[in-house]
């Protein structure tokens, strides 16, 4: 592995907060709010995070739970705060969708906020029981064109990005899917094991241990790429080339309007605190990939996924709410 991105990534921390140090950054304790429930990988993430950030910026960094409305509480919560950088949001893919699912959001996800820095980027992967005939995505294919009725596919978070998977996997494939919603990931992945639902677009983390268990099988993942977690689950789009591969992604957001220096600052440590190995290795493990960059470059990416979401929406027929 290379190692000098990592140096780099340091070094520029210990400049970055050098350049805030003259403006006493930070002068108490920072919060991180979670749109999302304790336990989940959002808060996982943040909370790893949190202990690096700590020992970098010389105060507490405190990870809060503001679950609800596909993140808008926390979110809206954060756009209203000081922007002196020490109230920030931990944001994942509802907040760029958001946009597009909500007729009116009270906030805008990109020009209210200051992009701080992108934590991952995560695939999502197609799974069925281990006692299913179906074995790969041409099954499911051929299942569709046998049976000549929709198969049913279980919808973990109306909304979510695994909901914009299951959209797109129909779209692009022409298989007729009958959604069936479920309050959670994991009692939809209950009946899934239980034969009850056919298949289900599942976060890595959530299913890695039922396929290790025997009880479900990985068909596919629904990213560009095969993933550590999977090695023999293929791309979707090996079998279906006009699928168009979503990534869920993890980031730091600040109220709009935040000092540059005292930004730059947060961006260092956050790209710091994302080297633990330890993060690396479970980021690697749920099918994640950490993504360093400046604020700038994250800005780029929430406008264009903002852009990618409404498109998606458009094309799947979708009203907004």
């Amino acid at each position: 592995m290379n190692r000098f991105p990592q140096r780099r990534a340091i070094l520029a921390a210990a400049l970055a907060l050098a350049a805030a140090g003259a403006h006493a950054f930070p002068t108490k304790p920072i919060r991180l709010l979670v749109g999302a429930s304790a336990g989940g990988t959002t808060d996982t993430l943040a909370r790893e995070i949190a202990e690096d950030m700590t020992k970098t910026l010389g105060q507490p960094v405190l990870v809060e739970n503001k679950p609800g409305a596909g993140g808008n509480i926390a979110a809206v919560e954060v756009a209203r705060a000081p922007a002196d950088g020490h109230t920030l949001l931990v944001a994942f893919t509802s907040h760029t969708m958001n946009a597009s699912l909500f007729k009116k959001l009270p906030y805008d996800p990109v020009a209210d906020f200051t992009p701080v820095a992108l934590l991952a980027k995560v695939s999502s992967v197609l799974v069925t029981r281990t006692d299913s005939p179906i074995r790969s995505v041409g099954d499911v294919l051929a299942k569709a064109r046998s049976d000549n009725k929709p198969l049913t596919f279980a919808i973990g978070g109306t909304g979510s990005s695994l909901h914009m998977d299951t959209y797109g996997f129909e779209v692009a494939s022409g298989v007729p899917v009958n959604q069936i919603p479920f309050k959670g990931t994991n009692p939809a992945l209950v009946d899934v094991v239980a034969g009850h639902v056919d298949l289900m677009f599942a976060p890595v983390n959530g299913a890695r241990p039922l396929v290790q268990g025997g009880k479900l099988r990985a068909l596919a993942i629904g990213g560009p790429k095969r993933i550590s977690a999977f090695p023999d689950a293929p791309p979707i789009t090996d079998a279906v080339p006009n699928y168009v591969a979503n990534n869920g992604w993890f980031g730091v957001l600040g109220p709009a309007k935040m000092p540059a220096d005292i930004t730059k600052a947060l961006n260092a440590a956050i790209n710091k605190a994302m080297q633990q190995p330890k993060v690396l290795a479970r980021l690697e493990g749920d099918g994640s990939s950490f993504e360093a960059g400046t604020p700038e470059s994250f800005a780029t990416f929430l406008t264009g996924d903002v852009k990618h979401w409404a498109s998606q929406v458009k094309a799947f027929g979708i009203k907004p709410e």
